[in-house]
């Protein structure tokens, strides 16, 4: 793996990279909170085939944060990524993306179309906070769920930034093993991973992502999906989406299926994984990868 960075006026952003030039390129995009090394796996996986370049999105990583809430909008951000794929210096490509980094995939398909080949959205682009809000507080109420879920933008962004901001440990290893309890299964690589979403600040480990970051992506999210020229987009997409939490399953689907209404895909459900699919089945993630973008096999079927 080689790292580099890129500079885009005056903001600086870091790329990581694998495999042969000469092969056919993969441009991947994390989810928020995460960082280019989080398809650390799915990469190497894939490396002997493909030329896979990951971007740390901008305050994420090592990539600087932009300096105004409203430049997380996808009309800058977009921008932000075609400029960073100029600098890199491919032309067209196949995108791998997760979560926040699905949505970015899909609305810089839809303005630079002749650019991108095919899509995989990795349980993102199909997201909308207030169907998932209104779903979870009919729950809530009726008792059947045993947490009260965020309601208002505002109160996403008051939880989130608290939470990036507070998330401090006294060591490296500490901070290791909070994340590794957070998942269902570990490897070498994965800990690279985790190593990655570091920073270390007044001989404290904290989170490498900052409040202010958090609340610029949130307030883009919000409406990020509503405003996706989806009539542009001429890629081929597969979205592969989470079936876990249990609760998260029904909402999801219902999700999806309004998804199909807007743009044809093939969907595959990931019935036994977390959100973070390509941690928990990186293998078989990297299969359905390479055969969605060598053969465009998507069958729908569940796993």
């Amino acid at each position: 793996m080689n790292q580099f960075f890129v500079g885009i006026g005056e903001y600086k952003a870091r790329v990581c990279e694998w495999g042969d030039k000469n092969n056919s390129d993969i441009v991947c995009f994390h989810g928020m909170g995460s960082t280019c090394m989080s398809f650390i796996e799915v990469a190497e996986n894939l490396k002997d085939s493909y030329h896979v370049l990951s971007v740390d999105l901008p305050g994420h990583g090592k990539s600087e944060s932009f300096e105004n809430d409203e430049d997380y909008e996808a009309s800058n951000l977009i921008k932000w990524v075609d400029k960073v794929i100029d600098q890199i210096g491919i032309d067209s490509f196949n995108i791998v993306s997760h979560s926040w980094g699905g949505s970015v995939a899909l609305h810089y398909a839809a303005e630079y179309p002749e650019r991108v080949k095919k899509i995989v959205l990795i349980d993102g682009g199909y997201y909308e906070p207030k169907v998932q809000y209104d779903y979870f507080k009919t729950l809530y109420e009726a008792g059947k769920l045993d947490y009260r879920p965020t309601g208002s933008l505002e109160e996403a962004i008051k939880f989130n930034e608290k939470d990036y901001e507070e998330y401090i440990f006294d060591n490296h290893q500490s901070f290791v093993e909070e994340e590794k309890a957070n998942c269902t299964r570990w490897s070498e690589l994965l800990e690279t991973a985790v190593y990655d979403l570091m920073r270390e600040e007044d001989g404290k480990i904290k989170w490498h992502a900052s409040g202010d970051t958090a609340r610029g992506v949130l307030k883009s999210l919000n409406n990020l999906q509503k405003k996706v020229k989806f009539e542009n987009i001429k890629s081929d997409i597969l979205l592969l989406y989470a079936g876990l939490p249990e609760e998260y399953l029904e909402i999801n689907s219902q999700m999806v299926k309004e998804f199909e209404k807007k743009i044809k895909v093939n969907t595959k459900l990931y019935r036994d994984a977390t959100h973070m699919i390509h941690w928990d089945k990186p293998n078989k993630v990297s299969e359905e990868i390479a055969n969605w973008f060598e053969r465009g096999v998507g069958d729908g079927s569940l796993i």
